[in-house]
């Protein structure tokens, strides 16, 4: 059984959604910056493997970032739409973003490994 939700509620969420996914663009460029640092200091090489392991996964989760504001731009648009078209959309309940909710909770448990494992990386590599 799927829940329903008011426009107000997913809108709200999806706004709160875009909120993370922006933040983790700005840290991951602070990130990014932090490891061109790093590579440019050290010439040892397992910690260029380990600079070349964060290049990836920072490229990847830029790639991600990408997909989901897209992703949640359309959404956030069809559900415009849907309110667009009908007078009592306010007041008119829709399918809760179950997908997309857990989408974000799995960005967010990656993002904050990934966060982990380089700050652990950082504090190594200093």
């Amino acid at each position: 059984m799927s829940s329903k939700k008011h426009i107000t509620e997913l809108h709200t969420e999806i706004n709160e959604w875009k909120s993370k996914v922006n933040f983790v663009k700005d840290e991951l460029k602070t990130f990014q910056d932090q490891l061109a640092s790093v590579s440019a200091q050290n010439t040892a090489q397992e910690i260029k493997m380990k600079v070349g392991h964060f290049e990836s996964i920072f490229i990847r989760q830029d790639e991600v970032n990408d997909e989901l504001s897209h992703e949640l731009q359309i959404t956030d648009n069809e559900l415009g739409e849907k309110v667009k078209g009908n007078p009592a959309g306010d007041r008119v309940l829709f399918d809760d973003l179950v997908e997309l909710r857990d989408k974000i909770q799995v960005f967010e448990k990656i993002w904050s490994e990934n966060k982990t494992d380089f700050r652990r990386f950082l504090s190594e590599s200093l």
